[in-house]
């Protein structure tokens, strides 16, 4: 069945992403997680770093028993999206397709010629980071919306109050 990459910023790793990674791997051996974005941390947009990530997603695929079956890799932004996909491209194993539920993530790798899977989105209203995130500075309740162990790493970070902190002072 091969190997599909899965590109993302992952800000935070939630429920979404953990619905997309088990769709792919029921129709691929491996899933290649590219967290995009990865120079980036301690920003309203991008308030975990590319390591932070990586270790929320390494502690959701352990728990699973599906650590062996995925893939993680780190990419930061090149702001021009056909030499961005190239270089993405290059960072990882090779792949047969790549998987998103965004198309203009998809977009720029259809264009070079690849396979591309729109992943279906499941709770697109809840599952995305940018709510996860408001939750977080607004105080609501946020945890029901990530794996168990996403909730946990990010309290011992003391996430919560870093999405606090950098999105109050970016909104002076």
């Amino acid at each position: 069945m091969g190997r599909v990459l899965y590109p993302g910023r992952f800000q935070p790793f939630h429920n979404g992403h953990a619905y997309a990674i088990g769709w792919l791997l029921e129709r691929y051996d491996e899933v290649v997680v590219a967290v995009g974005s990865a120079q980036e941390g301690f920003t309203c947009q991008n308030p975990f770093t590319g390591g932070e990530r990586v270790e929320m997603i390494r502690s959701y695929t352990k728990a699973r028993g599906i650590d062996g079956r995925v893939w993680i890799i780190t990419v930061p932004d090149i702001r021009m999206p056909p030499a961005w996909t190239s270089y993405t491209l290059s960072l990882s194993p090779r792949v047969e397709a790549v998987a998103s539920g965004n198309p203009q993530v998809l977009d720029p790798f259809k264009w070079l010629g690849l396979k591309t899977i729109e992943i279906p989105l499941e709770k697109p209203e809840l599952y995305k980071g940018t709510v996860i995130r408001g939750f977080m500075a607004k105080g609501l309740e946020w945890r029901h919306l990530v794996p168990e162990e996403v909730a946990y790493f990010i309290d011992e970070i003391g996430g919560v109050e870093r999405v606090r902190r950098v999105c109050s002072s970016e909104g002076r």
